[in-house]
């Protein structure tokens, strides 16, 4: 800003005082807000006015009122410190995806299926968050949720939940049926699951609910599910198939590398199996990180 032929050397802070006095109408609140003295923001304004060479404020009893002139400068000023604010605002924000932590519970099949991969996307972004992962059932993944310990949950069955909870679809999945070489009849041919359920089968125990699921397909077509093995994890079944102990359900991408190199093979069925889902569970209420609210942005 020029007064005459003369470059002014009003600083920045100068603009800042000037905006929070006329923002408030009060000395002392401005003084709060800027964490200063009352005189150190009085004096400010008498240098502003000085250099400006005009009267910016009419000063009263019952506070400060801007002058025409300082309702002119105040339109300009007050765009001005917006856009400072917002560029201190975004690189704040910046400066938190260099180093939050996202804290998620995850069930093992949300994580193979989607989770690992979304995480090594948003790293390639963002390769200074870091993830807290506890590999957890539905059930006790929802609660957590509930209990604040964790941003949220990625789950892969479904579950009735209440509000403030909500819940979001991220994928659609089938489960696909191997078998090893034992079973090598079943290859290349479409079987109907009553045929199938002749075969010794390996699932998960019965209190899992992807065991409830898989019981559910059977009673829709007729049958009673009964398992050979039991096994704890999902994780667990691969290496339970390839041993030849048993044919079973499984999500793709945990057979991916044994369906590749001829280790196991997929079982064609004749009645599809259910569509299944990986599903978001999050708290509204709850107060997530710049860090977690990135990485809600880049789920959905």
């Amino acid at each position: 800003m020029r007064k005459g032929n003369k470059t002014m050397n009003t600083n920045f802070e100068h603009y800042r005082i000037f905006y929070y006095v006329a923002k408030y109408g009060n000395l002392t609140k401005a003084a709060t807000v800027l964490h200063t003295s009352q005189p150190s923001v009085t004096r400010t304004i008498h240098n502003l006015e000085k250099n400006l060479n005009c009267r910016l404020f009419e000063r009263s009893k019952v506070g400060m009122k801007l002058t025409p002139e300082g309702e002119v400068f105040y339109e300009y000023i007050a765009a001005g410190c917006a856009q400072f604010f917002k560029a201190e605002s975004n690189l704040s924000d910046m400066l938190s995806l260099e180093n939050g932590t996202i804290y998620v519970s995850a069930t093992e099949t949300a994580l193979h299926c989607y989770l690992f991969q979304a995480m090594e996307s948003f790293n390639e972004q963002y390769p200074n968050v870091h993830f807290k992962i506890l590999n957890n059932s539905t059930r006790k993944s929802i609660n957590i949720v509930k209990e604040g310990n964790v941003d949220f949950a990625v789950v892969s069955a479904p579950f009735q939940i209440e509000k403030p909870l909500q819940q979001k679809v991220l994928r659609k999945y089938h489960d696909i049926l191997i078998g090893g070489k034992r079973f090598e009849e079943l290859k290349g041919q479409k079987i109907s699951i009553k045929q199938l359920a002749q075969y010794p089968w390996i699932s998960l125990t019965p209190e899992a609910i992807t065991r409830k699921f898989l019981n559910q397909y059977f009673e829709k077509n007729g049958l009673k599910f009964e398992a050979d093995m039991e096994l704890a994890t999902t994780d667990m079944i691969l290496p339970a198939v390839r041993h030849n102990l048993g044919i079973g359900f499984i999500p793709p991408e945990f057979a991916k590398d044994d369906l590749e190199s001829g280790e196991v093979f997929e079982i064609e069925v004749k009645e599809t199996f259910p569509q299944r889902n990986i599903i978001l569970i999050y708290d509204t209420e709850y107060p997530q990180s710049i860090a977690a609210k990135a990485f809600l942005r880049f789920l959905n």
